[in-house]
């Protein structure tokens, strides 16, 4: 009989990563946050988010290739570090990852069941890397549904979230062609969604 599997959130913590990205940070004191991270068992592509301009005269000699983009976002592809090749490699989805001085790296994985978490953690530690589990728990979907999407866009281009606030709840319903209650509600799963979903980020 197959075994149904719930998804789960697993939130580890990596002290001793040989990520370069990380080490890169480390050594040239950037401050920056990891936006997004595709795995590979070669290389990783990294989109990271400058918190500062980084100085002029300051050499980056990532091991890999950079580009810094406008709006002070860095992207850098390197060789996959000890973790990224692990992941690669099993039934897991990197959903987040942030380095955090000076515990370490932090990373935040979908898995497909709590059968899998005992199989990340060995493989992981059998591969040399000092990992903790900060935290396990049910995957939850905040993702809009196509109406929740609409009628926040809407409100958006409407003006309604503006600090005049052009527009009034009954003209987003009345563009949405529903009533004001009926939009009222919706707009509020949708931001209860977005808050959520930014706060387990």
């Amino acid at each position: 009989m197959k075994q149904k599997l719930g998804l789960k959130i697993l939130k580890i913590l990596i002290r001793n990563s040989d990520c370069r990205v990380v080490k890169f940070l480390q050594d040239k004191e950037v401050e920056a946050e990891f936006k997004k991270v595709r795995i590979s068992e070669v290389y990783s592509t990294h989109l990271l988010k400058l918190l500062k301009p980084i100085e002029a005269d300051k050499h980056l000699d990532v091991q890999g290739s950079y580009m810094i983009l406008p709006d002070s976002y860095l992207w850098v592809e390197t060789e996959s570090c000890t973790s990224c090749r692990i992941f690669s490699k099993l039934p897991v989805i990197v959903e987040s990852l942030s380095y955090v001085k000076p515990l370490g790296v932090i990373v935040k994985l979908i898995i497909p069941g709590r059968l899998y978490h005992k199989r990340v953690i060995e493989d992981l530690r059998n591969a040399g890397l000092d990992v903790d589990t900060l935290l396990i728990k049910d995957y939850e979907d905040y993702e809009l549904t196509k109406r929740q999407r609409e009628v926040l866009t809407t409100a958006l281009k409407s003006g309604y979230f503006g600090s005049r606030r052009d527009a009034k709840l009954r003209d987003i319903a009345s563009l949405i062609e529903a009533d004001p209650s009926t939009a009222s509600r919706i707009m509020r799963d949708a931001i209860k969604k977005v808050i959520r979903k930014t706060l387990e980020e």
